[in-house]
């Protein structure tokens, strides 16, 4: 277009159509400019950030609500209402089924107690998260009175072993007459669980607004029973069990969004892309977080340039490792560099960048959006640095599950994929209860830290303990509103109430 024609007197739906083919334009000229060197250290933005979301929960109960009133938040009354209704179903579908039903058979004790009421739902899911916590070889044994020093008398004053094992063979969260076969077109091997995981989605996207970092990857719930969605991942310490793709907030490891994978065959990857892409897409779609600038974290399984580009235009920053095979400029994927040494190119807005830590070390090949070509002091690009603090959403949220074992052989893959689910509402409710405490103002403040004058130290508010296990832990850094000693790393632990 001449300079003449940036005057001209064009309509209404010319403009229109103008403006909304400029990041277009700008995305064809990014492909036509050319890789070039760039080096360190390159210029902060001084420009505001993009990022204009109000993070934080939301949708909280009052602040003095009891701790059960956040885990409602995530098992709510209509989950439980469900649970009932669908567990009735069954029970009545498999005792109608049977012709002839024996005389001390436990179904005659259904038909005597009756059906499995709301309370008692409660009650079950209160016994199956103690169960993870108090790990026991048998079912039978957290009612055994044989040795005092293993009883466990709280499971017997909730329920007999025999109506709970009752309502755990008849436990369902769909009716099974909506459910196609396997020979059926429209099967779907997550058809028995699936309302869960819409259900958690939903509350989880429902009560927090995620900061800007956001971190996805895979997670596994461990697994070797008989299921079509059965993977194997040797880099997994289970190696074996069903697949989950997860969307977390980095900083906390609060799940956001997640999705089960359900194998190739019924979740093709499209045509033209990549399966990490294509993951990577799915979740943020279904999230609606595209177009708020948000910034994501993925490993190399996700990570490509044309990704980047694609999300670029989505008004999205990404920041990931990337494998040898895929597309680069050649300086970026077989680099020449000695200990410590690190090369950057730069393509517009994509920034790459190869970094060798020591000489018998592979280098890494690292891609953003939005960080800057800097090195720190120690001569280590500062992308690798927030790489590693933010890439680890997902570890941190299975690392918070791991306090419920839920490893119990089960024949039913489902039940099991279920109640691992429910392990993860109970601790997302945990984080909703703190993070709202701390929102609510009761004397809470924002921690920012100082650091203490040469050579003095303070004891660790968090995590030392002089009589318990961990033994006595000092810090150099304090709170600068309360002055107790904190670690950096227990910043996210530490409730400060600051001095009058």
């Amino acid at each position: 277009m001449s300079d003449s024609d940036d005057f001209s007197d064009g309509s209404d739906s010319e403009l229109e159509t103008e403006i909304e083919s400029d990041d277009e334009e700008e995305m064809v000229f990014m492909n036509q400019q050319p890789w070039v060197r760039a080096l360190p250290p390159e210029p902060e933005d001084q420009e505001p950030s993009n990022f204009t979301e109000n993070v934080g929960p939301k949708n909280m109960p009052p602040s003095d609500s009891k701790p059960i009133s956040y885990f409602f938040l995530m098992v709510t009354v209509d989950l439980i209402n469900r649970m009932v209704l669908e567990t009735n179903r069954y029970a009545a579908q498999f005792i109608a089924s049977k012709d002839h039903i024996r005389r001390f058979s436990r179904l005659l004790d259904w038909r005597k107690i009756g059906e499995v009421t709301f309370n008692e739902m409660k009650a079950f899911i209160a016994v199956i998260l103690n169960m993870g916590l108090i790990r026991k070889a048998n079912i039978g044994e957290y009612w055994h009175t044989t040795y005092k020093s293993q009883e466990t008398s709280w499971f017997r004053s909730v329920f007999s072993r025999n109506r709970f094992q009752q309502i755990l063979q008849f436990f369902h969260l769909v009716n099974n007459d909506d459910i196609p076969n396997r020979n059926d077109p429209n099967y779907c091997p997550a058809a028995k669980f699936q309302v869960l995981v819409d259900h958690f989605n939903t509350q989880s996207s429902h009560h927090l607004v995620p900061e800007q970092n956001i971190s996805i990857d895979e997670s596994l719930i461990a697994t070797r029973g008989r299921c079509t969605m059965l993977q194997y991942i040797p880099s997994k310490s289970a190696k074996f069990g069903v697949k989950l793709w997860m969307l977390v907030e980095a900083a906390s490891g609060y799940i956001y969004n997640m999705r089960v994978y359900r194998v190739k065959r019924f979740d093709p990857t499209p045509r033209g892309t990549t399966q990490g892409s294509y993951v990577i897409n799915m979740l943020l779609e279904s999230s609606r977080l595209l177009n708020k600038w948000y910034h994501v974290v993925c490993d190399s399984f996700f990570t490509s340039i044309d990704l980047a580009k694609q999300l670029l235009r989505d008004h999205t920053y990404i920041t990931g490792t990337l494998k040898q095979n895929r597309y680069m400029p050649n300086k970026i994927k077989n680099p020449q560099l000695g200990q410590n040494d690190s090369i950057y190119m730069r393509q517009g807005e994509l920034c790459l960048c190869s970094y060798k830590e020591k000489e018998h070390r592979k280098p890494v090949r690292i891609l953003t959006t939005k960080e800057k070509a800097v090195t720190n002091i120690r001569g280590k690009p500062k992308v690798l640095e927030f790489y590693n603090k933010n890439m680890g959403g997902v570890d941190l949220a299975d690392l918070m599950v791991t306090s419920y074992s839920s490893n119990r052989k089960s024949m039913k893959v489902w039940r099991k994929i279920v109640f691992n689910l429910i392990h993860r509402m109970d601790h997302l409710s945990d984080k909703e209860d703190a993070a709202a405490n701390t929102a609510a103002g009761r004397g809470f403040v924002k921690v920012k830290l100082r650091k203490l004058p040469s050579g003095k130290q303070k004891e660790c508010s968090v995590c030392s303990d002089r009589n318990g296990f961990g033994g006595r832990r000092r810090t150099r850094t304090i709170c600068t509103d309360c002055h107790r000693g904190l670690h950096k790393d227990c910043v996210m632990d530490h409730l400060c109430v600051a001095e009058d």
